[in-house]
C-alpha cells in the first residue's frame, strides 16, 4: 500500500532540489528569458501557483473518485476508471470559460516580475507558449 506514494515523494523531491522547476518544455523564449532572471521570491511564488494548480487538478477527480466509489458504488476501480474518463471531457468542454482566465492570470503574475517591469514587459504581451503569437 505504502508503494503509492513512492512516486509522488520522488516527484516532490525532484521538484525541490532541481533548478528546473518552472521550466516548461512548451513555454515561449520570452517566458524562457522571464523565468531566466526572477529572483528567489518570485521563484518561490511560481513554484507555488504551479503546486497549487496540479493539486487542483489531480485532487479533484481524485476525490470525486474516492467519494463516489467508496461511498456510492462501493467499487473505487469502476469510479476512478470512469472518473478519469470523464473529467478530461469536462475539462474540454468548460475550457472556454476557465483557460483564458487561467493564461491572464498567467501572464499578469510573469509581468509583475521585477525583470518584467524593468523591461517595460505588459501582460497582454506575453505569449506563453511557443505556438502563441
Amino acid at each position: 500500500m505504502y508503494y503509492y506514494w513512492i512516486p509522488i515523494v520522488l516527484f516532490l523531491l525532484v521538484a525541490i532540489f532541481s533548478d528546473t522547476n518552472t521550466w516548461s518544455p512548451l513555454q515561449s523564449d520570452q517566458v524562457r528569458q522571464i523565468r531566466a532572471h526572477m529572483i528567489q521570491t518570485e521563484r518561490r511564488a511560481a513554484m507555488r501557483r504551479a503546486a497549487l494548480w496540479g493539486l487542483l487538478m489531480g485532487m479533484v477527480p481524485g476525490m470525486i473518485a474516492l467519494i463516489l466509489g467508496v461511498v456510492v458504488f462501493r467499487s473505487p476501480m469502476v469510479v476512478v476508471t470512469v472518473c478519469f474518463l470523464l473529467f478530461p471531457m469536462i475539462a474540454l468542454v468548460l475550457h472556454r470559460n476557465w483557460l483564458p482566465s487561467v493564461v491572464k492570470s498567467q501572464q499578469r503574475f510573469l509581468a509583475s516580475t521585477e525583470w518584467a517591469r524593468s523591461q517595460g514587459i505588459k501582460a497582454e504581451d506575453i505569449s506563453l507558449y511557443n505556438w502563441q503569437r
